[in-house]
């Protein structure tokens, strides 16, 4: 066999080895844009509470070596704040622990176990910052420790609502009870070292803004202090209020300011998070516009939000009358949905060109703005949220009746 016929024969291998490495890669599941928005914000990672990946979790055998590990380091730190910032760094540790023994499937067994372990965490550092005798004002060590807990607490409540939706049924109340003390602890922490109304109003405002995320990260920090604010104390929760209505009126203005395609992914956005949506449905009731196109997209993330706390519930859904464009999963191709219900979850949005006046007709109307009855032509598909079409007059004001 001459050189150059094995020279064809290895760049023919070569060519079908890499062909079927390139269709490998094709057929790996490519996150969509929204997926990766949610990830900024609910995906924390260690070095987002800055620590480390954790090599051993609760369920080995060596763990006890680690905690051996952490008892000598918090038995030989004597400053009350290095202290509490040590046990801070520990329950920081012991919630990605968790994170990592809930996304590998574990038994509920080691859940609770590992939920345990955080909690123990959390429990420790409320009561060793009892002993600490100055607040924020009075110390700068003080005052950067408060900082740090503020923006890494905030962390620690997204990553608990998401594996809320991630544990198995048997360890949804461990969870659920570990979130809600936390947010206790959480309270009482800060208005210890800080008990200044004002100033706690814009360390709160502060931190969670320099904490990192996607575009629409205010709203996932208005849930956050929505939740807080059930927990402090009542001398507290005017501070909490004026920074929700603060932070609000800047993912308002964000809001305003975003192209139609991007209100349309902070729809796809709501859809997609994690947390309680009675929580969700009450911030999107406080977002005000005059844009029509967003006052459009904001009435349709509110039904939507309330459909899902209907499914919660087992009570019988309502489908919006609202046309959507999505990609049929099914065949690829863009398709009409009539309603709400019928779309694909999640909907990856299209368009489809439609011939003008293909289908016209007259008819009687009324929707959300416009409480009466009005005939005008509709051509094509016409239908949005809230607009109800009659062929008569009698039915339209039957309806409206109701």
């Amino acid at each position: 066999m001459s050189n150059l016929v094995k020279l064809f024969i290895i760049l023919i291998v070569a060519g079908v080895f890499l062909s079927a490495g390139l269709f490998s890669l094709a057929q790996e599941e490519v996150p969509s844009e929204i997926t990766e928005t949610v990830s900024l914000d609910e995906d924390i990672q260690p070095e987002d509470l800055g620590i480390s990946e954790p090599n051993i979790l609760p369920d080995s055998p060596f763990y006890f070596l680690k905690e051996w590990g952490r008892n000598i380091q918090s038995f030989f730190t004597f400053d009350p704040v290095k202290k509490v910032e040590l046990i801070e760094k520990f329950a920081n540790e012991k919630l990605i622990e968790l994170k990592k023994v809930v996304e590998q499937k574990r038994t509920g067994e080691r859940i609770e176990k590992a939920v345990e372990n955080y909690q123990n965490e959390v429990e420790e550092a409320k009561r060793l910052t009892e002993r600490i005798r100055v607040r924020a004002e009075e110390s700068e060590e003080v005052e950067k420790f408060l900082d740090k807990f503020i923006q890494h607490q905030a962390l620690h409540q997204r990553v608990l609502q998401k594996l809320e939706e991630q544990v198995p049924v048997e360890s949804f109340e461990k969870i659920k009870e570990a979130r809600e003390r936390h947010l206790e602890k959480f309270g009482e922490v800060m208005i210890k070292l800080e008990d200044r109304m004002e100033e706690l109003r814009e360390r709160l405002e502060k931190n969670l803004e320099e904490i990192k995320g996607s575009e629409f990260k205010n709203f996932k920090n208005l849930e956050v202090l929505k939740e807080l604010e059930e927990k402090v104390p009542e001398e507290a929760k005017e501070a909490i209020q004026k920074a929700e209505e603060n932070i609000l009126k800047r993912l308002q203005g964000d809001l305003e300011k975003m192209s139609p395609e991007n209100q349309e992914r902070f729809k796809e956005y709501i859809d997609k998070i994690s947390g309680e949506k009675e929580k969700q449905l009450e911030i999107m009731e406080k977002i005000k516009s005059e844009s029509p196109d967003l006052k459009e997209n904001l009435e349709k993330v509110k039904e939507r939000l309330k459909e899902k706390i209907k499914e919660k519930k087992g009570e019988p859904v309502a489908c919006a009358q609202v046309i959507t464009y999505c990609i049929d999963p099914s065949t690829g191709e863009c398709a009409v949905y009539p309603d709400a219900c019928s779309t694909p979850k999640p909907c990856q949005s299209c368009s489809i060109e439609i011939s003008p006046g293909t289908g016209c007709k007259n008819l009687w109307w009324f929707d959300n703005e416009h409480k009466y009855c009005q005939q005008k032509e509709f051509c094509g598909l016409y239908m949005y949220l809230g607009l109800r079409t009659f062929e008569t007059k009698e039915e339209c004001e039957a309806d409206l009746q109701k």
